[in-house]
C-alpha cells in the first residue's frame, strides 16, 4: 500500500534505487494500550503513595491535631502549623515525583506522532526520531500478527531475538 504521503528525503535516500513494496506512515508511535498500560502504572503509584501518606496525616484532614514522635519527643501537629512536617512533605512529594513523570510522559505519548516503514524486496526501512534503520527479511522469523478493526489495525512482526511493534493509521 502507498498512500498519498510525502516520502521524507532521508528515507529516499535509504531506498534508493529498490522498487518499493509498500510505505506506510504510522498514525501513533505507540499502540493506545501501551500509553493505557503507563497510565494505569502511573496511577497506581500516585494512589498508593499518597494512601501511605495520608496514614500519617489523616487527623489533619478532618481539621483535628494531631500528637507525633519526631526524633523521640512528642509533638502536636495542628492544620494551622504543619511546619514540623517538611520532612514528610519533602519525602511525599519525592516519592511521587515518578509517577507524575510516567503520567506526563504517558500523556505526551498520546500525541507523538508515529514513524515511516517502506518494505522493498529485500528488507524493512524504518524512519523514527530522525534515524533510519534497517532490517533484512532474512532477519523476521515467520511469525506475524495483524488485529484490530476496519480502518484502525496493527501488526507484529518479530525479529530473532526482538520484536517490533507497528500501529498503522
Amino acid at each position: 500500500m502507498i498512500e498519498d504521503i510525502e516520502i521524507p528525503e532521508v528515507l529516499k535516500e535509504a531506498v534508493g534505487n529498490e522498487k518499493m513494496e509498500f510505505f506506510v506512515k504510522a498514525k501513533k508511535d505507540q499502540p493506545l494500550r501501551n500509553i493505557f498500560s503507563v497510565f494505569q502504572f502511573a496511577f497506581f503509584w500516585i494512589l498508593v503513595i499518597s494512601l501511605f501518606f495520608y496514614a500519617f496525616v489523616w487527623e489533619l484532614f478532618y481539621g483535628e491535631c494531631t500528637s507525633i514522635s519526631i526524633d523521640g519527643v512528642l509533638t502536636e501537629v495542628c492544620p494551622d502549623d504543619l511546619s514540623p512536617l517538611k520532612w514528610l512533605f519533602a519525602m511525599y512529594g519525592f516519592f511521587l515525583s515518578p509517577g507524575i513523570i510516567v503520567g506526563l510522559l504517558g500523556f505526551l505519548g498520546l500525541f507523538k506522532s508515529g514513524g515511516y516503514y517502506i518494505g522493498t524486496e529485500s528488507r524493512l526501512i524504518c524512519y523514527s526520531w530522525g534515524e533510519v534503520k534497517s532490517f533484512p527479511w532474512e532477519e523476521f522469523t515467520n511469525r506475524i500478527e495483524v488485529f484490530g478493526k476496519k480502518r484502525r489495525w496493527q501488526y507484529h512482526i518479530q525479529i530473532k531475538n526482538w520484536s517490533l511493534h507497528y500501529p498503522k493509521s
